[in-house]
């Protein structure tokens, strides 16, 4: 029986793209490959890696879904296409049009396909707008940002309460996902394979660590914020996290550890069976980063790992779809009217 839901995959809507093209919406250009894929440029902009293949398909997956015994999965747009880069009025326009035509492409899917709103940040206030729009507009239960901005801008800044609280406020789980060419992605100029192996696992341990120092939960007690790729380093150097930061008769930094959640993407058994002992069997969901790459290793399939990680039943059923329905309220997603 397929009952597992997958939070963590990605795609763009060819659609979307075809529009984009025909009325360079945003003053962003597109080309199409001899393969048929997407080339987009952002204004004053180098050319985007091509969107291609599975990344635009959204019905093809489904089949993929079943193949692993999955219910559900969750998209959220390819990073690179998000427009951070975008100044605001333009970028507002830009993800609001994304948003219509990622709910557009769910539609037929039979409520197994569910999207991420995706949200443009220049200006928190309006960012938090888009996403009450998506979730009662839309009926997305989810949204997934990039870890970090241009400009040098920061997610543990007080101006981005603005978007904490209406997440908060709506219940909705963040999904904090990092790019290829993050900060990290400087030090690896010599091994570029590096910038996706290790560069993005950094950007997370540090966004993640970011927001806990500035104090983010303690203003947001319920705000639900999701760390990709198993959280990157932050649970597996707790003990550092403290001993670096920890004051006595205060709560300590590893603590807030247990208040994030995280996907299993590309974790091993014994990484998970650390996790677990650390955050608890609550806070863990399946996730493939799907379209994204490669969506398991040779011979294993999505949850091979988790099988093997020793969890009684109870705790397996949680990180296979237990804790994303209740977390992203998966079953109560309604599709684009």
């Amino acid at each position: 029986m397929n009952h597992g839901i997958d939070i963590h995959a990605h795609g763009v809507p060819p659609q979307f793209l075809e529009e984009v093209k025909r009325t360079r919406l945003a003053n962003v250009e597109v080309s199409k490959t001899e393969q048929g894929g997407f080339v987009l440029r952002f204004p004053g902009m180098q050319p985007l890696r091509p969107a291609a293949g599975i990344m635009l398909d959204f019905s093809h997956r489904l089949d993929w879904l079943n193949s692993q015994h999955m219910a559900q999965q969750m998209i959220g747009p390819w990073l690179d296409i998000h427009g951070q880069e975008l100044a605001p009025e333009p970028g507002q326009l830009w993800v609001r049009e994304l948003n219509n035509a990622m709910a557009e492409s769910i539609q037929s899917s039979g409520n197994r396909l569910l999207a991420h709103a995706s949200l443009h940040l220049k200006n928190p206030q309006k960012a938090a707008q888009e996403l009450e729009r998506c979730h009662l507009k839309l009926g997305m239960n989810g949204c997934m940002i990039p870890t970090h901005l241009p400009d040098n801008e920061q997610l543990h800044e007080p101006r981005f309460d603005a978007l904490w609280e209406a997440a908060q406020s709506l219940n909705i789980p963040i999904i904090l996902h990092p790019l290829m060419n993050g900060p990290a992605a400087c030090m690896f100029h010599e091994t570029p394979q590096f910038k996706n192996l290790y560069g993005r696992t950094i950007d997370t341990t540090i966004i993640a660590t970011q927001l806990i120092m500035a104090g983010v939960f303690d203003r947001f007690p319920r705000l639900r914020l999701v760390l990709v790729h198993g959280g990157g380093f932050l649970p597996y150097q707790s003990g550092r996290l403290d001993r670096e930061f920890g004051q006595a008769g205060k709560k300590l930094p590893s603590d807030y550890i247990k208040q994030f959640h995280y996907d299993t993407v590309f974790m091993s058994e014994p990484a998970l069976r650390m996790l677990f002992a650390l955050v608890g069997s609550g806070q863990v969901m399946i996730g493939s980063d799907y379209a994204a790459g490669p969506v398991e290793r040779p011979g294993l399939g999505l949850t091979t790992a988790l099988e093997a990680s020793g969890l009684n039943e109870k705790e397996y059923e949680a990180v296979l779809c237990e804790n994303a329905a209740l977390l992203f309220n998966t079953r109560q997603a309604r599709p684009h009217p």
